[in-house]
């Protein structure tokens, strides 16, 4: 009896001074105020006995953010493998990447095709093709060069065609595993930039853990250009905000425009923070200065896009002798395909206009990409299999305006009052540019390209879709109950943390307890695992999940 009185005292008295700590510190944590208010209200009889209960169970479920990425696509290679097994191909009419029938296979392709086939699938023959034979055709003009690069160099490293492997099936490979590199390090930058603008590990955790397991994770896994550019995307934004000072930044900036089209809007967080920077100066030489070395930077960030334009005008905008091989210029003709060095009159005539850029026409001609251009109605599931990641940026970002519409009405730029800036968040204070950034793309998705791909754009170009999804998980009551009566337990175990090493550790415990959870973190976890698994299905079958 002795014994538990003393840690009920213990406990109380731990709870006191932690609330005091808080107040005292109120207004650089307001994430701590919804705690000390949480639990303000609860009695401590009831604190101290819910604390002691959940002393005695199991310790909280930690992993690491390395592990759960890896299990993630761990599971997403193995529904592949199950479903490409169980369902045929549909023949869905679309590019196919030509292959050389002359050519032995290799000893092991049946294996990787047996293991890996249903990630070769959509675009995935686009860049597999583009890393083995270059930009052959004009519609591959629409993938942007660095991903197929990458892939390009480590197969030619490991010895391109053998008896083993041919080319198309270590291509394969190779980009599998860059991919699952790449999530990684893209599930690393995402938890740095998230505890940067959140200041809160929780909801910055929360945000990982969605992103291991977000509706478009298959094009994470397949060799596609969304995990490299998630991850440099995502270090371009956690620079911005720790160090935008530094020229490093031109290197994950230049890389993410090279990755894809959409990297170009990453150029609007570099102009934003250092507008913020140079509106801060008092003097006139600071922002000169500062000036200066934005120019430098977009200097080297647009020579490095310009290359890329200059080596597609070289491919298509003059008459040319290319040598490839027979089977590749057999697919053109026959599906009616521009060769690159077959320049005529008629052909690729945007080489003919004042900035000759391929980008625009190519989606346009191709892909039939344009303003409302796919408002039709056999276009609608596609429209309905996109309105949850639409809603969900569309309707928070919509709300955060409201409800700072004074310092979003001076674009973030300008200074608010004191009183205005104090009832602001941090978040609040450096989430601007990330809701504009998102709900332009999503905006743009909806009017302007083929609405399908919405999803996978904004789950791989914006961290605001995780953090809206974790705040309907970390902004109810029950939750900061949870987190009162956690930390108080800490105090009755007198132990540690399961994970000592919380930069690299993520909590399961409140995404896998079902039975706290209300109708809309239900309907969350719902679309963030079930569109992760359908999509894995019909994407590795050629069905529509493009």
């Amino acid at each position: 009896m002795t014994k538990n009185s003393n840690n009920q005292q213990t406990i109380t008295l731990t709870k006191d001074q932690q609330q005091h700590s808080n107040r005292k510190h109120h207004h650089n944590h307001s994430s701590q105020k919804h705690h000390n208010q949480s639990s303000s209200q609860m009695p401590s009889s009831a604190i101290s006995a819910a604390a002691a209960a959940a002393a005695s169970q199991e310790p909280t479920s930690h992993i690491s953010i390395t592990s759960l990425a890896l299990l993630s696509r761990v599971l997403v290679i193995a529904i592949q493998i199950i479903s490409n097994y169980l369902i045929p191909d549909h023949d869905a009419g679309v590019f196919l990447a030509p292959r050389d029938p002359e050519a032995p296979p290799g000893k092991l392709d049946g294996v990787v095709n047996a293991l890996l086939g249903g990630l070769h699938r959509w675009d995935a023959q686009y860049f597999l093709h583009i890393s083995e034979h270059g930009y052959s055709y004009e519609n591959t003009l629409a993938f942007f060069p660095l991903f197929p690069f990458i892939i390009k160099i480590l197969t030619s490293v490991l010895g391109g065609n053998s008896s083993l492997l041919t080319y198309r099936e270590l291509s394969l490979v190779i980009a599998v595993l860059l991919n699952v590199v790449f999530f990684v390090f893209a599930a690393k930058a995402l938890y740095k930039l998230s505890n940067m603008v959140l200041g809160n590990k929780k909801k910055s955790e929360l945000a990982v853990i969605l992103f291991c397991f977000n509706p478009a994770s298959i094009f994470f896994t397949a060799p596609y250009t969304e995990s490299l550019y998630a991850w440099l995307s995502f270090a371009v934004m956690a620079q911005c905000i720790d160090d935008i000072n530094s020229i490093l930044i031109t290197v994950p900036l230049s890389l993410s425009i090279l990755c894809r089209s959409n990297g170009m809007l990453n150029i609007g967080f570099l102009l934003f923070f250092y507008m913020r920077r140079i509106l801060s100066q008092n003097s006139f030489h600071n922002i000169i200065c500062i000036g200066s070395k934005l120019f430098s930077i977009l200097i080297i960030i647009i020579f490095h896009y310009g290359i890329a334009q200059v080596y597609s005008y070289y491919l298509f905008c003059f008459e040319q002798k290319f040598s490839f091989p027979p089977h590749v210029k057999a697919y053109a003709a026959a599906h009616n395909l521009v060769l690159a060095g077959n320049k005529t009159a008629e052909s690729s005539p945007w080489c003919s206009n004042y900035l000759p850029l391929s980008y625009s026409y190519v989606q346009s001609h191709y892909w039939n990409v344009g303003f409302m251009k796919y408002y039709e109605f056999k276009q609608l599931p596609n429209f309905l299999l996109a309105l949850p990641a639409i809603y969900l940026v569309v309707s928070n970002s919509c709300k955060y305006i409201h409800d700072n519409w004074d310092f979003c009405a001076r674009l973030g730029l300008f200074r608010l009052n004191k009183k205005q800036v104090k009832s602001m968040r941090n978040y609040d204070r450096l989430a601007f540019a990330f809701v504009a950034h998102a709900l332009f793309l999503a905006l743009f998705s909806v009017f302007f390209v083929h609405v399908q791909v919405t999803t996978r754009m904004l789950a791989s170009s914006s961290p605001v879709l995780y953090w809206f999804a974790a705040e309907y998980f970390t902004g109810d009551k029950a939750f900061i109950r949870r987190q009162v009566i956690r930390k108080l337990s800490k105090q009755v175990q007198d132990g540690t943390e399961p994970c000592a090493h919380v930069e690299n550790c993520v909590e399961l415990s409140e995404i896998l307890d079902f039975r706290t959870m209300n109708l809309k973190q239900v309907a969350i976890l719902l679309y963030f695992m079930g569109y992760a698994v359908i999509g894995t299905v019909l994407f590795s079958n050629f069905l529509p999940w493009t």
